[in-house]
């Protein structure tokens, strides 16, 4: 559970970029351009230069062959200073999918675009105010999708939109539609952590037979493993914050005095930076065994849940403690610290809460 060396150099040269051209600065714009996009478009043509979009793919898909590692390397440093990009979106869940359950056309017709960094998409699969996978209710039946999803990223940057429907037989499908041209309601919105997201609507928008997913073969399963895919991906993102959050704790009670005394040498307060680098380490580790997992080729059903619970909770803890620490200042919006636990609150509704997977983890233990 050790980044190769090539894992680290693409680490290193992530970090060295991240430090430099995406300061927490860079999200308070995009959330102070309230009709602006998801994030700084310049920014991910930067990144797509990088070659960040085909980092985990296969070279036989197009891309780089780093593996799944590859993007816990680059989530973990962009989660350090919140960077808002299509990565978990287009990369981790649209990509995953596609390169999952698409036949071989599909991934011919979408993957080089993807990958190359020419089109981004997402995925649409949360209904109503809980992410829960069981309880999608959209149809997709003689071709047309009917239903409403909300919480969708990045839209409307995204250039196609990966639709998780029902079929009549009861299974999941995947259907792609090109944003542009589908016809569906869409309500966008900003959250807490001061990125956009969308509230849609489908009624009787058509979708064309080879833009299902798999072309009417049941795709649950590989449905199922991109979607866990993009929550690991998501709870690496949580542990890139939740580390930079204790970086920041631990230099600010470096500093401060109080009484001419640093804090740092308040044993009250080592107990607490105690617990949360354990927390960290803990979770860190979790994310780590998953992704290898994933390189491995075996299922990360239960991993996907068991990372996602430990993320939230400890991020949502960590968090909690990075502002307490900082005493007044930091309940303020001038601090970055605040910022890191909004964005900790809404990442824990992402791909679901710590209730929805310890249920998930429960079940799939046969309890």
């Amino acid at each position: 559970m050790i980044f190769n060396e090539e894992q680290s150099m693409l680490q290193d040269t992530v970090r060295a970029f991240v430090q430099e051209h995406a300061p927490v600065a860079d999200l308070r714009a995009v959330r102070a351009n309230a009709s602006g996009p998801s994030y700084n478009p310049e920014l991910w043509n930067q990144l797509v230069e990088l070659g960040l979009p085909a980092v985990a793919l296969p070279e036989d898909d197009g891309g780089l062959g780093f593996g799944y590692m590859g993007l816990l390397a680059v989530l973990l440093e962009t989660g350090k200073t919140i960077m808002a990009s299509p990565l978990v979106s287009s990369v981790a869940a649209a990509t995953s999918l596609i390169q999952l359950a698409g036949t071989d056309d599909q991934k011919s017709r979408w993957l080089p675009q993807l990958t190359s960094g020419e089109m981004t998409a997402t995925v649409a699969v949360q209904e109503g105010r809980h992410y829960s996978l069981p309880a999608v209710d959209t149809q997709l039946i003689d071709g047309q999708l009917n239903g409403s999803k909300s919480m969708v990223m990045d839209l409307p940057e995204a250039d196609l939109l990966i639709v998780i429907a029902k079929t009549a037989e009861g299974k999941l499908a995947a259907a792609v539609l090109e944003t542009s041209k589908a016809e569906f309601d869409a309500q966008r919105y900003s959250l807490m952590d001061g990125r956009k997201y969308s509230d849609l609507t489908f009624t009787q928008t058509n979708v064309l037979p080879n833009n299902i997913l798999g072309e009417g073969v049941d795709r649950t399963a590989e449905i199922e493993q991109a979607l866990d895919i993009a929550t690991v991906a998501t709870a690496a993102e949580m542990v890139g914050g939740a580390e930079s959050l204790i970086e920041r704790t631990v230099q600010h009670l470096n500093d401060r005095e109080q009484f001419d005394v640093k804090l740092a040498t308040f044993q009250a307060l080592q107990h607490r930076c105690a617990e949360m680098y354990c927390q960290l380490e803990l979770v860190k580790s979790a994310v780590f065994s998953a992704f290898a997992r994933l390189d491995r080729g075996k299922d990360i059903h239960k991993a996907a849940s068991q990372v996602k619970a430990l993320a939230n909770d400890y991020y949502q803890h960590i968090s909690n403690e990075a502002v307490q620490m900082h005493g007044g200042m930091g309940v303020t919006d001038e601090l970055d610290v605040g910022l890191y636990l909004k964005r900790s609150r809404v990442c824990n509704q992402l791909f679901g809460d710590a209730a929805y997977h310890r249920q998930r983890y429960a079940s799939a233990l046969g309890l």
